[in-house]
């Protein structure tokens, strides 16, 4: 069994927002109603008319969804989510590293959603982390509009943060080719740790549509553990016919140095190459 290789760094500081809730209790006055009668030719009086309570508002229809995603993927800096709430009503949510606003992707969601506005929450994130995403944008739109795409998958749900000291493993859903995968990990203080090739897998390549696991222990290959500094943290993972590196990069190295490395290496890449990212939060016991 190797050692671990820790996901650890300088610890950094994260600024944490909280909201304070004011509840509001309105008390409603009871009305009681007076009657009156008009007495008719006969005598008899003129029945109440009943009032009726207003049929409840139509639950819209749920409309095709496709087009709003694949606009979405427009925003580089951002991994965003489209979802049907119980009530039939749309939701955007995720997170970005760039300047993407609520109101603007709220106005967007109108050109594809009839009659309705989306509610949209997002969360940002640090923005050294938007310079990757943007050199990958045009390989993760040609990603996202492949049949069978490159994929991330984590056994946690979405929205489940790593816990100081927690495995770091995960599956890679190879495309629908033959690819070599460059796997990367961009940490929140401008580290990058390449997590695949590495020292004791050097070949990153898989057959089309196969799942690829990193970081199982006593699989032999190399694994890691989450460490500080703690926030979210992205995973990029490019999969292209041949290596899009001629000679092994250093398992970890400055972001600022690998970026014009990268840029070089994608500028060159096979038309078919694809892209994707996900973020993840690390946070401490």
């Amino acid at each position: 069994m190797n050692d671990a290789f820790a996901l650890t760094f300088a610890p950094t500081t994260w600024r944490h927002r909280c909201a304070a809730a004011l509840l509001a209790a309105v008390i409603g006055a009871s009305v009681w109603p007076v009657h009156a009668s008009n007495s008719s030719t006969d005598g008899e009086t003129a029945p109440a008319q009943a009032l009726t309570a207003p049929d409840d508002a139509p639950i819209p229809a749920v409309p095709d969804l496709s087009a709003l995603r694949t606009a979405l993927t427009e925003f580089h800096c951002a991994e965003l989510e489209v979802a049907v709430g119980k009530d039939q009503r749309i939701a955007i949510s995720g997170l970005t590293a760039g300047d993407t606003d609520p109101d603007s992707l709220a106005l967007l969601a109108q050109d594809f959603l009839t009659g309705q506005r989306a509610a949209v929450e997002i969360e940002r994130v640090s923005p050294a982390l938007c310079e990757p995403l943007t050199l990958i944008g045009p390989f993760r739109a040609s990603n996202a509009g492949s049949a069978a795409s490159l994929s991330i998958r984590f056994k946690e749900a979405a929205g489940t943060s790593f816990v100081d000291g927690q495995d770091l493993m995960f599956d890679i859903v190879a495309p629908d080719f033959p690819a070599h995968l460059q796997v990367d990990y961009f940490t929140s203080d401008g580290d990058v740790i390449h997590l695949l090739p590495n020292p004791l897998e050097i070949s990153g390549r898989v057959e089309s549509g196969a799942v690829r696991r990193l970081g199982e222990r006593g699989a032999g290959g190399r694994f890691w553990s989450v460490g500080p500094p703690y926030g979210h943290e992205l995973i990029v993972v490019v999969a292209s016919p041949a290596p899009l590196f001629a000679a092994p990069r250093p398992e970890a190295e400055a972001v600022a140095s690998y970026l014009p490395a990268l840029k070089q290496a994608l500028d060159s890449a096979a038309p078919a190459t694809v892209a994707t990212a996900r973020f993840l939060k690390t946070r401490a016991p």
